[in-house]
C-alpha cells in the first residue's frame, strides 16, 4: 500500500493511497467517500468493498477528500471549500489515475458525496476517459425529485436548522453532533444547503447538474437500498438519475430493477453499504465493474 499526494485547484493537496490488484489489475476504481467521513469507510487492509475489488483484479485509488482525513487543512484547522470545488477535484483525481496506469480502464466509485460530484464532474466532461462510475447511495435533496411533500418538508426542515448553527459555529460539527467523524466548511454547508433551499442541484453559477446528467456516456451503476429512509431515499435518489442514458439500478432489498437476487434481502441503512456487514453488494458491485471493464 502507498500513497500519492497530488495537487487540486485552488492549491490544495489531496492525499491518495493506492492499493494494488490481487494479480494482473484488470481496472483502475477511483473510490471517494461520503461527507462528514474519510475514507477509512472503505476499510483500506480490512475485510471491505476496497479489498473486495483488488480480489476482483481492480486497483484501486482510495483518496481522502478535500478538507476530509489527510487532504486538509480541516475545517477545525481553518480550512474552507466549496461544493463545486468538490466536483473540480475529481478531474484531479483521474488525471492520477491517468498518469499512473494509462493502459488500465478506469471507473469511478463513489459512495454517498463522491458519488454525486462524480456524476456532476462527468456530466461538464462526457469524454473524459472514465468508463464507468458506480454511485452508492446517492441522491441530492431536488424538490422534483422528491415524491413526498411531507418528506420534503422535512428535509426542508433540516437543512434550515443546519445553517444557524453552522453560522455560529464556522462550520457544521458533525463530530459534535455525533453524526459523524469530520466536520464540514461553511462554505461547503452554505453550497449545498442553498441548493435544497433553492430546491435544484445547482453550481454556483447557476448551471443544472441534473439537467447535465444526459451528457454522461458512461455506463451508470446506481445503488440504493430500501434500509436508507432518508439520506438517499430509493424513491428520490432512482428519480434523480432516470435521465442517465445508460443506468443500472439496484434496489436492494425489493425485487424491482434489475436488483440480482442475492441482493433483495439485503436492506443495509446508509453507512451499512460500506461499514457492512454488506459482503453480497460488495461482491456484486466487484462483478459488475469486471463485467463493464
Amino acid at each position: 500500500m502507498s500513497s500519492h499526494r497530488i495537487a487540486a485547484p485552488g492549491g490544495w493537496t489531496l492525499d491518495v493511497l493506492d492499493l494494488p490488484a490481487d494479480g494482473p489489475a484488470r481496472g483502475l476504481v477511483i473510490a471517494g467517500h461520503a461527507m462528514m467521513v474519510d475514507r477509512r469507510t472503505f476499510r483500506p487492509g480490512r475485510p471491505g468493498l476496497a479489498r473486495t475489488l483488488q480480489q476482483a483484479g481492480l486497483r484501486v485509488l482510495l483518496p481522502d477528500l478535500r478538507g476530509h482525513g489527510r487532504s486538509g487543512p480541516t475545517p477545525r484547522d481553518g480550512g474552507d471549500w466549496t461544493y463545486d470545488a468538490l466536483v473540480a477535484d475529481t478531474g484531479a483525481l483521474v488525471d492520477l489515475a491517468r498518469s499512473l496506469a494509462p493502459e488500465l480502464p478506469i471507473a469511478t466509485l463513489g459512495h454517498s458525496l463522491f458519488g454525486h460530484t462524480a456524476l456532476a464532474w462527468l456530466a461538464e466532461h462526457p469524454d473524459a476517459p472514465v468508463a464507468a462510475h458506480v454511485a452508492l447511495g446517492v441522491d441530492v435533496w431536488v424538490r422534483a425529485s422528491e415524491p413526498s411533500p411531507l418528506l420534503w418538508a422535512l428535509k426542508r426542515g433540516l437543512v434550515a436548522a443546519s445553517v444557524p448553527l453552522t453560522a455560529a459555529v464556522g462550520k457544521f460539527p458533525a463530530v459534535r453532533l455525533g453524526v459523524g467523524s469530520m466536520d464540514e466548511a461553511r462554505g461547503y454547508w452554505t453550497s449545498i444547503t442553498g441548493g435544497v433551499r433553492r430546491g435544484r442541484w445547482l453550481a454556483a453559477d447557476g448551471r443544472d447538474y441534473q439537467a447535465l446528467l444526459p451528457r454522461i456516456r458512461c455506463p451508470v451503476l446506481h445503488v440504493v437500498s430500501a434500509g436508507d429512509r432518508l439520506l438517499a431515499r430509493p424513491a428520490s435518489a432512482l428519480h434523480l438519475t432516470a435521465g442517465l442514458r445508460e443506468r443500472t439500478a439496484w434496489h436492494l432489498g425489493t425485487a424491482a430493477h434489475a436488483t440480482p437476487p442475492a441482493l433483495q434481502t439485503l436492506r443495509p441503512g446508509h453507512m451499512a453499504m460500506l461499514t457492512g456487514p454488506s459482503q453480497p453488494l460488495w461482491q456484486a458491485v466487484a462483478t459488475w465493474l469486471h463485467a463493464v471493464l
